[in-house]
């Protein structure tokens, strides 16, 4: 049994979200949980490992984030990365070049997660991915159905987004320093961590969520 499940396409996309949540709800001894889509084998190597060895290195990356994190329960899926619109620079070697929303069943695999853990709150990409990521459209899609009645469902919510922020998270010191040392386990993604950072620091210390179905703005812990 879990009480808060957060629901992402590829590693790294829990951190960057919900880490300090993470890391909140873990101190004030909720259960916490990470279900990862895929293994990101469409991301960059950087020259750390071959592209055949990506994506076994990035659920290792995953794992030490999760730890850091304190994330309780975590698992991750085998279903295809897809290449956002404008990542043409890859070569396509084993990936078939297929997305999350080519694989609806996808739906099916986090109910049944959902069903077994039963999380009083589940955490997703909001509809429209954030960036329009086909990987995290589908994941919100898919979550949101899946979640359906039972749970209280949450979506990222950027400041710049579309959706209206219900719930603010300003990260203490020591959630930040976590939340730091998590993302730090990503090398092999190191120039969308820089990416991230430049385009949006403030995310790095204040996270915020929209709650389907709620009005207002709910400053600190929801739990």
């Amino acid at each position: 049994m879990l009480d808060l499940l957060v629901v992402v396409p590829h590693p790294d996309d829990e951190v960057f979200g919900a880490g300090g949540l993470l890391v909140l709800a873990k101190r004030d001894g909720l259960r916490t949980g990470v279900l990862t889509l895929t293994r990101g084998e469409a991301g960059r190597t950087l020259g750390l490992c071959t592209k055949e060895e990506l994506p076994q290195r990035r659920v290792e990356e995953l794992r030490r984030s999760a730890e850091i994190l304190g994330v309780d329960r975590l698992e991750v899926l085998s279903f295809p990365n897809g290449l956002p619109q404008d990542r043409d620079d890859l070569p396509r070697g084993p990936f078939s070049g297929r997305s999350l929303l080519d694989h609806p069943e996808a739906e099916e695999a986090i109910r049944e997660r959902v069903l077994a853990w039963r999380p009083r709150y589940l955490v997703t990409f909001p509809p429209d991915g954030i960036n329009g990521h086909p990987d995290h459209v589908a994941c919100s899609r898919y979550a949101t159905r899946a979640a359906s009645g039972l749970a209280r469902l949450f979506y990222y919510a950027p400041p710049q987004g579309g959706l209206p922020i219900t719930h603010r998270l300003r990260l203490p010191e020591e959630a930040l320093a976590r939340k730091l040392r998590a993302i730090a386990q990503y090398k092999t993604q190191a120039l969308s961590v820089l990416a991230f950072m430049e385009r949006a620091p403030e995310r790095l210390w204040t996270e915020t969520f929209h709650e389907v179905g709620k009005e207002g703005v709910w400053e600190g812990k929801w739990w």
